[in-house]
């Protein structure tokens, strides 16, 4: 026994090991191209310096060299990229591209406006964001403090990393963070993947690239989540920040890794939306939905201004009923927006299966919420939760609740549910002193019920109110059927359990003064 315990200690050591090195692009070998989407302004060959078309014109999404098909072999050569790692003794050099600049760049030593003259005119850093004439340049310094965002920014004397050859490619394995001499250095990890939002991932990674460290900027992707957050334990002592681009889906589950690791210090967690509900978003002010054509440099600012709030973490455990006949086995998962049984859970069921069939071909927020309005008009029609109140019992600190006739219960620990719905506080105008304020830090929960899914369009609607059933500590909910439930979005179907919601602790989350 004692020797399979160790040979289990072991192995879990060595994946933890293998995990501490975070993966990153090798700038050496050659830009990091891709195709220009953005039709506002004119670009331009930072080689031959010929007009780019939207058809063949491409930049680099780290330092913004742009070339046409016939010159990229040329600007790998002759162009450097920016540089994510160099020697700590290494003075920090403006890192210099000519042309191509922001819309409305303003000189950094004349204060007058820059590129406004066609061609390849002026020049920018892609570290400190400074754009400057061409007569002006030799009048700046040529040692760059990287601007606005610095103490955001990794900056590249602060990576140690080592060259490894993977699959016929080099990568860089990057093994230590040293901390620069600056007060207040919080740095920021962008996580996101590239394929969510009908691929919009992928252009926000691009824009943080432009602007932070590339080496910051992870892709899940290429990256498993739990190696991703090991740029928090590199970080040591040095408080970060994570910021997510993703639904609630891919939030719940960058926040379950963070309590697995037990990082210290614990990171922060600021939103961009790119799911279809986006409900602890909305909550945390960084919207319904994220802008197409989002400015980076905006969600800096507002995330340096940002204000700390803790978030309720809720265990649930599933206990499948014992007995012959019993079918799965026993859970355990985390919650933070809601949980819900009945005619919603089987809704983001019918449509999380129809998600995942291979006829799905078409992926748009639009088109998501028009697929939710159809299965919940079918199951006006099928009513497939009738009588849940005799499928289930619902205990709230150990008291049996009685039950109407309905066709659902949410548990809510945030004030938004099905995509903006405040659910508890429907309809109360001052009534908060009999049925208790919702908080999202109090170490409640607040449990309602639905007659229906007319009753939950209505509700959307804001022309009719919940079945309030109360606020605990503690829910149980007894499944005597089996029916579909959810946990922030994440549906299945479950036969006849026994599920129990307790406090686990705390998230520490970033919400937006702004809005």
């Amino acid at each position: 026994m004692n020797t399979v315990l160790l040979f289990t200690l072991l192995k879990h050591h060595l994946r933890i090991t293998e995990e501490t090195y975070i993966h990153i692009r090798d700038v050496t070998q050659e830009h990091n191209w891709k195709p220009i989407r953005k039709v506002t302004k004119t670009y331009y060959c930072s080689i031959c310096e010929s007009l780019l078309l939207n058809i063949n014109g491409l930049h680099c999404d780290s330092c913004g060299v742009c070339a046409d098909l016939g010159c990229i072999k040329s600007a790998n050569r002759v162009l450097p990229c920016k540089a994510i790692t160099m020697d700590n003794n290494e003075q920090m050099l403006h890192h210099w591209v000519k042309g191509n600049l922001p819309i409305v760049a303003m000189c950094a030593m004349c204060n007058e406006e820059c590129d406004t003259e066609l061609g390849l005119v002026d020049w920018w850093c892609c570290w400190c964001q400074r754009s400057v004439h061409d007569s002006c340049k030799l009048s700046m310094s040529e040692v760059c403090d990287f601007g606005r965002f610095r103490l955001m920014i990794i900056p590249p004397q602060s990576l140690k990393a080592i060259s490894k050859r993977r699959r016929m490619r080099r990568k860089l394995e990057l093994h230590s963070v040293i901390q620069p001499d600056w007060r207040g250095w919080n740095p920021l990890i962008v996580v996101g993947n590239r394929k969510s939002g009908n691929n919009d991932g992928e252009e926000i990674l691009s824009l943080f690239r432009g602007i932070l460290n590339p080496a910051q900027v992870m892709d899940l992707a290429e990256q498993d989540p739990t190696a991703v957050l090991m740029w928090c334990r590199l970080l040591g002592d040095t408080p970060c920040t994570v910021l997510v681009a993703g639904g609630d889906g891919t939030i719940a589950w960058l926040l379950n890794i963070i309590h697995k690791l037990k990082l210290k210090p614990v990171p922060s967690v600021a939103i961009i939306p790119l799911g279809t509900g986006n409900d602890l978003s909305r909550v945390l002010g960084w919207g319904k939905g994220h802008d197409s054509n989002l400015d980076p440099t905006e969600v800096l600012q507002k995330i340096q201004i940002a204000e700390q709030i803790n978030l309720d973490r809720w265990a649930v455990m599933v206990q499948p009923n014992s007995g012959l006949g019993s079918t799965g086995s026993q859970r355990s998962l985390f919650m933070y927006n809601y949980l819900s049984v009945g005619v919603d859970a089987q809704v983001t069921l019918d449509f999380h299966r129809t998600r995942q069939s291979r006829f799905y071909l078409f992926s748009h927020r639009i088109f998501n919420k028009l697929l939710y309005i159809c299965f919940g008009t079918q199951q006006v029609m099928e009513r497939e939760c009738k009588d849940l109140d005799k499928s289930l019992e619902v205990y709230l600190d150990d008291k049996k609740v009685e039950l109407p006739s309905i066709e659902s219960v949410v548990i809510l620990n945030i004030p938004s549910w099905a995509a903006g719905v405040d659910l508890w506080n429907i309809g109360l105008e001052g009534e908060h002193n009999t049925v208790g304020i919702q908080q999202i830090d109090d170490g409640k929960l607040e449990v309602c019920a639905l007659y229906s899914s007319f009753h939950m369009a209505q509700l959307q609607v804001g022309y009719s109110q919940p079945h309030r059933l109360g606020q605990a500590n503690v829910v149980k909910v007894k499944l005597l059927k089996p029916c579909a439930i959810q946990v922030d979005g994440e549906p299945w179907y479950q036969h006849p359990c026994e599920f129990t919601i307790t406090y686990c602790n705390q998230a520490l989350m970033l919400r937006n003064r702004t809005y």
